[in-house]
């Protein structure tokens, strides 16, 4: 038998949903009434065409992903799952588990979609916060709009993330920069001194920056503003089907950005968008000013 029993009957089920894509050859149909059963004939029409789409090309096999690079282990290293063909049935291993087949599956997932093209050193996407920045008091529930520099990404691609998250490989442009977008997340924290970490389901901002970049800057309007408080705030880059951005080397500067600050009351504190004054206060130590401020954590 060239498929196995449940890759049979699959093949099965979807040649009876696809009688009219794939009629079976003519030579099979010479003999059908007499030498060959239903799904006899269905399996013949039909495993050409599946195999010919599920079968991995010799060419593209990693024999580097059979070493589990433990030849000369470091200390504390450990030993790297391996695999002879790609991992390409890696998911069958953990049948607990669905398939993340372009969904967000809160209770986890495997994803069977490789990882694609990896950027380059010289293409690792890097960007920087213009507005907030370190230091800047802005008023609570007032309007704002963020404002952060970009480079080494090809802003302005992403796809369905209903339908298509995680679903295909990371892709670069013609230029080697990786085809993605970037977003920004605002979380509320207890004080500018808290060290224990934060709950990633809770935020208080989020958005998508999905248009390409002006001038090499991406914005997002904060219409509402936030209430007074102490607050984070980051970015995540990311390929166009929303994975983060993945990268040639180890070793590398972040590829996101993240301040830190928070609002006073209305009226006390407040700095324009260009953060200017803000800055300038920040660089005094803010005499006479009330709230928290958007301050660096080294």
């Amino acid at each position: 038998m060239l498929l196995g029993k449940e890759l049979l009957l699959r093949v099965l089920l979807l040649a009876q949903r696809l009688p009219a894509l794939l009629p079976p050859p003519r030579e099979v149909r010479a003999v059908t009434s007499s030498h060959l059963s239903v799904r006899t004939l269905i399996y013949f029409c039909v495993a050409p065409f599946i195999k010919l789409f599920i079968a991995l090309d010799p060419s593209v096999i990693a024999k580097g992903f059979e070493n589990d690079g433990q030849s000369q282990p470091e200390a504390g290293q450990v030993a790297s799952k391996t695999s002879s063909n790609n991992f390409i049935n890696f998911c069958a291993t953990v049948p607990q588990l669905p398939i993340t087949n372009g969904q967000q599956i809160t209770t986890g997932s495997c994803n069977p979609a490789p990882m694609g093209i990896i950027a380059a050193t010289t293409n690792m996407p890097s960007c920087k916060f213009q507005f907030p920045t370190n230091g800047a008091n802005i008023p609570a529930n007032q309007a704002f709009t963020i404002k952060m520099a970009i480079k080494n990404l090809d802003t302005g691609n992403f796809v369905n993330a209903q339908e298509n998250y995680f679903s295909a490989p990371q892709f670069t442009g013609s230029s080697g920069n990786v085809q993605g977008h970037s977003h920004v997340v605002i979380e509320q924290l207890d004080s500018m001194t808290q060290t224990t970490p934060t709950d990633p389901t809770k935020f208080a901002f989020f958005k998508g920056l999905n248009d390409a970049a002006q001038g090499g800057v991406l914005t997002a309007d904060v219409t509402s503003g936030l209430p007074a408080g102490t607050y984070r705030m980051a970015s995540i880059n990311s390929a166009a089907n929303h994975q983060p951005v993945l990268v040639a080397v180890a070793q590398h500067g972040s590829l996101d950005d993240m301040v830190y600050g928070g609002n006073a009351a209305a009226g006390k504190g407040a700095a324009g968008n260009n953060g200017a004054a803000a800055a300038a206060a920040a660089a005094k130590g803010g005499k006479g000013k009330k709230g928290k401020r958007f301050l660096r954590e080294y």
